[in-house]
């Protein structure tokens, strides 16, 4: 396996005919996103065969104080659909000997949750994760709406007939900033402030859409989605804690059924943790997304430090922030899923 790196998506060789196959995370377009705002540089490693291309995969890296670290963008994205795990983990190993050789970051941390492995490589920190996904292609509506359990479907009746209304547009994004900000207080997760989706608006403002869901002209939730060729992707969600009348059921159906009118092969409800704890709130949010009639689709996230003393210096500050705060440090999704487990173990 033969390991390059480009520093342009058009610089690959034949992209354009490979195109219609790069997700969107795996774009230039968001690369040029993450770098005008988040300061991240992107390169993109192909592995080759005999001089044909048959890998893929987006690498971002940045420095921030005295620390670089860097994530992939995307799992790995298989031009040739034939070759097997061995293959692709390979390709992952040299593409990481690349990294260390080029010392391009202290150590390669979790990717984002859409980023499904086939496989991990040797001497990774990994958990298990999945989403899921709804198939709109092979589907029409009608049958869309009857794969739906029987509760969600009574939740989307009961939400139109205490009339919720669902608004689709970023003349409303007050209101939705207004939903993360309370969210903000009673979660470890750090919903974005306004200039922040602002900024996502300029860059992509054909590949985004806000809903929110409304009762007496009061937010219930809302939800930001990207979208490109074949898929949509949930990129924020929040909703209001006193929230009533089944209005996030009946959101995520009108966006469902506009993502099918826009030609889309699938939608991604992204992030799923696999067997969650019973009672847990990572349960509630996963019974919500199956509840959909999605299948679920399940793979690996994974990371691998670099530089061990550096990550783990890293990982001690954070602490140590959190503790200031008076807030308790989680650690990213693997941390968290390998704590569980040896719990439960």
């Amino acid at each position: 396996m033969i390991v390059k790196q480009f520093g342009k998506l058009n610089g690959l060789p034949k992209i354009g005919e490979y195109k219609s196959i790069i997700p969107f995370f795996a774009s230039q377009q968001y690369a040029d996103y993450l770098e005008t705002v988040k300061n991240y540089r992107t390169i993109w490693f192909c592995g080759f065969l005999n001089e044909e291309l048959v890998y893929i995969i987006p690498f971002a890296y940045r420095k921030k104080y005295i620390f670089s670290y860097g994530m992939f963008l995307t799992a790995t994205i298989n031009i040739k659909i034939n070759l097997d795990d061995d293959a692709e983990r390979d390709f992952l190993y040299s593409v990481i000997k690349v990294i260390k050789e080029k010392k391009l970051c202290d150590w390669i941390a979790q990717p984002p949750n859409w980023a499904l492995f086939r496989v991990v490589p040797s001497n990774s920190i990994f958990c298990e994760f999945g989403t899921y996904k709804i198939n709109l292609a092979e589907t029409n509506e009608n049958d869309i709406y009857n794969n739906f359990d029987r509760n969600t479907r009574y939740e989307i009746r009961k939400a139109i007939k205490n009339k919720i209304i669902i608004k689709k547009g970023f003349e409303n994004l007050d209101d939705c900033i207004k939903i993360f900000n309370a969210a903000n207080k009673k979660s470890n997760f750090n919903y974005p402030h306004k200039d922040e989706i602002e900024k996502l608006i300029g860059f992509f403002p054909e590949n985004i859409s806000l809903y929110i869901g409304y009762h007496n002209n009061v937010p219930q939730t809302c939800n930001i989605i990207l979208f490109d060729n074949s898929s949509s992707y949930g990129l924020y969600s929040a909703t209001n804690s006193d929230r009533l009348y089944g209005a996030n059921h009946l959101l995520f159906w009108e966006m469902i059924k506009d993502v099918k009118m826009g030609g889309k092969k699938y939608f991604d409800f992204v992030g799923a943790r696999i067997n969650p704890a019973p009672g847990s709130k990572q349960e509630k949010i996963q019974l919500f997304k199956k509840h959909f009639g999605g299948t679920l689709v399940q793979g690996f996230l994974w990371k691998i430090p670099i530089s061990k003393i550096k990550y783990y210096f890293f990982r001690i500050t954070v602490r140590t922030l959190y503790f200031i705060k008076f807030k308790r440090y989680k650690g990213d999704i693997i941390d968290q899923e390998i704590k569980r487990l040896m719990i439960n173990d």
